[in-house]
């Protein structure tokens, strides 16, 4: 998702308080772009937010799961063992198909930036937003709170202990903690 504003350019991937930073952004001029139109920047001012992958990588594979729920009619946590075993099935067989299971939602933070090569971005991490926002004149950002299952957020937790998922986003960790320690 990117949002623009004439000025400021700022661009998130999916699972990164998208409805927060909207919320934000209308409130502060900003509107939503679509990839051709962010094609046509020439020039701007350009940041991307990067979430705690702690936090975002749990509520990734819970999109996933709530994705298949609905498909089959499930509840979510229903459906949890079926997600599970065809993301060990997954892991298993070849862990670089492990981003073909959902491409948009099991996606690493900088997927989406990369689309845009002639766009200079600079990772901001998400729990330094509000500072940014204030410090370029711009009301302070409030994340809202998250849709999030703690049932199911716990299994997920383990899972992702278990099976190592936290190597498929090394790039992801490596890069929060750069930008976090700023």
């Amino acid at each position: 998702m990117v949002i623009w504003n004439g000025k400021h350019l700022i661009g998130t991937s999916p699972k990164c308080a998208r409805r927060s930073i909207v919320a934000w952004g209308e409130q502060n001029g900003f509107v939503q772009l679509g990839d051709a139109d962010v094609k046509k920047i020439e020039e701007a001012t350009a940041i991307y937010l990067v979430r705690n992958p702690n936090g975002r990588l749990p509520k990734q594979i819970q999109t996933v799961t709530k994705r298949y729920a609905s498909a089959q009619g499930k509840d979510p946590m229903a459906q949890w063992s079926d997600t599970e075993e065809l993301l060990r099935e997954t892991l298993e067989d070849d862990p670089k198909d492990w981003y073909n299971i959902d491409p948009v939602h099991l996606q690493k933070q900088t997927a989406a930036s990369e689309r845009y090569k002639k766009i200079d971005w600079q990772f901001v991490s998400l729990d330094n937003f509000s500072t940014w926002a204030t410090t370029n004149d711009y009301e302070s950002f409030e994340l809202f709170a998250e849709n999030a299952d703690p049932a199911l957020i716990a299994l997920i937790n383990f899972f992702i202990e278990e099976c190592g998922v936290e190597d498929l986003y090394k790039e992801d960790f490596e890069l929060y903690e750069t930008i976090s320690n700023k």
